[in-house]
């Protein structure tokens, strides 16, 4: 009985070992829209990393998963270094390819709402293996900067577009 609860003791060390650390909070800053054709959006995520220890932390790429309003929109990807001082933050811009055709019916409710929450699941690698975090918020799509949509010329003609009847 003792050589089984041992062994029990053993693995469950041995898993919490293997796991992922947390890594530094991750939040999302802007998002502009920088290319569009027929069936691709581009989209650049401004990621801020948020270092709460008193250790550097160095980061040699990453993984982001984003939803929008709990609908996974896509996966950005950054192979860019980074360095977080200790107790700071630090900026990154992510770019991520969406898929139109998968999100023109489940996107227009997000854009008639003008705000939407989102989540960010990402893992982040360094010399010191892989690191988890996890984040959410809302942003406004008023917050987005001018000029993100290609053919506006300013963030009203996006956010205040007349509709018909108008």
């Amino acid at each position: 009985m003792k050589i089984l609860l041992g062994f029990w003791v053993c693995l469950l060390l041995f898993l919490c070992g293997c796991s992922p650390k947390p890594g530094p909070a991750v939040s999302l800053v802007s998002v502009r829209l920088t290319d569009m054709t027929a069936f691709e959006t581009t989209a650049t995520f401004t990621l801020r990393f948020s270092n709460d220890q008193p250790e550097a932390i160095h980061l040699t790429g990453g993984a982001h998963k984003i939803y929008l309003n709990g609908l996974y929109v896509g996966e950005g990807l950054s192979s860019d270094e980074l360095t977080l001082p200790r107790l700071a933050t630090a900026t990154q811009e992510v770019t991520m390819h969406l898929s139109n055709i998968a999100l023109i019916t489940r996107i227009k409710p997000i854009i008639d709402s003008k705000s939407f929450d989102y989540r960010i699941r990402s893992t982040l690698y360094g010399p010191d293996g892989r690191l988890r975090s996890e984040s959410a918020g809302h942003l406004e799509l008023n917050d987005l900067l001018p000029g993100e949509v290609p053919g506006t010329t300013n963030q009203t003609a996006l956010t205040n577009a007349p509709t018909r009847g108008d």
